[in-house]
């Protein structure tokens, strides 16, 4: 069991460090927390190195999209328009394709869901900023992907 969990231990650290070196737009860090034994660790037999993971188009998990509020005005005893930027940064494990694709997401947290869109290619994301939405006095604005398209 012990052999087990250090070859996923192990596993897990070489597909952090192929992401961080292929990845191109985001570090993805995998945490390995383990606690210390008494009795040594068996000695690993030497391998060969893995061959980094080949590029696809990512699915709506490997992105998070931040929403960035750049100006608020609200009229007394009313409703206020915002305007906010969004932030993409990719998380996945994999290098992303050469080719471009769209990333569809939806702003939440005003009076009604708010739909965008950006195109990613290579390691470039385009993006809109300064967009506009009306809600509440101290909305919460965040956005969720929906679905990306390559």
């Amino acid at each position: 069991m012990h052999m087990k969990v250090s070859v996923i231990r192990k596993l897990l650290a070489a597909l952090a460090l192929v992401a961080m070196v292929a990845g191109g737009i985001g570090i993805a860090a995998v945490v390995i927390t383990g606690g210390l034994s008494s009795t040594p660790a068996p000695q690993a037999t030497p391998r060969t190195t893995l061959a980094p993971p080949p590029p696809k188009v990512p699915t709506p998990t490997e992105f998070n999209v931040d929403v960035v509020v750049t100006d608020q005005q609200c009229e007394p005893g009313g409703g206020c328009t915002y305007k906010y930027t969004i932030q993409p940064k990719y998380i996945g494990l994999h290098p992303l394709p050469d080719t471009p694709f769209t990333v569809f997401y939806e702003v939440v947290g005003g009076n009604e869901p708010q739909k965008g869109e950006f195109t990613v290619h290579k390691d470039q994301a385009k993006i809109l900023k300064d967009v506009m939405l009306e809600g509440p006095p101290a909305a919460r604005l965040n956005a969720n992907v929906l679905e990306v398209a390559g």
